[in-house]
């Protein structure tokens, strides 16, 4: 009996010190810090000619809304945003929107991760 007893509290103990082990915030980057990024929306792997791309950072600190750029026929875009981690989002072009091969690439959501300086981030949607 005193072996279960025992054996109880200890498994207690361990709980509350494992318990206090996550503040249940997820990390976000607290930078202002701007970054310029360059590459080519793809998807199935052809580049995406028009439309737009849409950087949303995941700052807690940010003053600002997310950054858009057009995405030019060669599916090349350029854009300065926050530097961290950033969702990545596509408008398609509107005489493209009903095409099958893009269903669905308006809710596809990338995550890429920018450092300072100038970043190339290209990203295949759909792939």
């Amino acid at each position: 009996m005193r072996i279960l007893c025992f054996s109880g509290g200890c498994v207690a103990v361990m709980g509350l010190f494992l318990g206090g082990c996550n503040s249940g915030t997820p990390y976000a980057e607290s930078s202002l810090q701007e970054t310029t990024v360059k590459g080519v929306i793809q998807v199935h792997g052809k580049p995406l000619g028009g439309g737009e791309v849409h950087f949303n950072p995941g700052n807690l600190n940010r003053k600002v809304g997310g950054r858009n750029a057009p995405i030019a026929k060669d599916g090349s875009y350029t854009l300065t945003t926050l530097v961290g981690q950033n969702i990545v989002s596509v408008s398609p072009p509107q005489n493209k929107a009903r095409s099958k091969d893009i269903v669905g690439l308006e809710y596809e959501e990338k995550t890429v991760d920018l450092k300072p300086g100038e970043n190339t981030q290209n990203i295949d949607f759909l792939p």
